[in-house]
């Protein structure tokens, strides 16, 4: 299902449900990736409060792993049926910076931007993003950097992780989903619209690709 960027139609404000799951959800974060020395929190958010828990690699893992939480603070709306919650995640290769100071450089910051765009994007348009959705860097697809020439991302499931990782239930209702955002080059986000997501993880298997990010991987179709 492709999404693109289009006029508004969420509230901007934030309610009492921000953050209000923030330990359930640290605490899954920490038994099932890692410890996470430093939280970066948003200055300024609208729609909802999205952080950022990056748990650093180590020896046993070698990547560091990126995890959204305040996605789920409000449900996503389906338009039938329960409504959805989820996070986002991905990971990184160890030499990548992660120091607060190295964000201020856009070739190191890209993939946490683009990470926190997307989990804003439900609550920004009032939709639904799910396993096998598509959501494209604006309208026609953009790079999200001239060093890394993807334009748009697949929501997956996170292949380096344990199925237990997956979802966390925080309490009656409310079952919290984690998606791998996996960025993809525009002729493969096109793929997707056009075959549908399943082909498009058809060709992806075939090169092992998981959440790890790697900008000098090759186009499959």
């Amino acid at each position: 299902m492709p999404h693109r960027n289009d006029s508004s139609k969420g509230d901007r404000g934030l309610g009492d449900e921000s953050a209000r799951d923030l330990e359930i959800l640290g605490n899954h974060i920490c038994r099932w990736w890692g410890d996470v020395p430093e939280v970066f929190h948003e200055i300024h958010s609208e729609f909802v409060h999205i952080d950022l828990h990056i748990v650093p690699a180590r020896p046993d893992r070698p990547y560091h792993v990126v995890i959204t939480t305040g996605m789920s603070d409000r449900p996503m709306s389906t338009g039938q049926g329960p409504d959805r919650y989820c996070e986002l995640l991905l990971a990184l290769p160890p030499d990548w910076p992660i120091r607060k100071e190295d964000f201020n450089d856009e070739r190191f910051w890209w993939p946490f931007r683009h990470l926190k765009q997307t989990a804003r994007f439900p609550h920004v348009f009032r939709t639904s993003i799910w396993y096998g959705h598509t959501v494209a860097n604006e309208d026609p697809p953009q790079p999200f950097h001239e060093t890394a020439p993807f334009c748009g991302g697949i929501l997956s499931i996170p292949a380096l992780s344990p199925k237990e990782a997956w979802s966390v239930h925080v309490r009656d209702g409310k079952e919290v989903f984690f998606f791998s955002f996996v960025p993809l080059f525009e002729p493969e986000l096109r793929f997707a619209w056009q075959k549908g997501s399943d082909a498009l993880f058809d060709e992806l298997d075939k090169i092992e690709l998981t959440e790890l990010v790697q900008t000098d991987r090759k186009c499959v179709v």
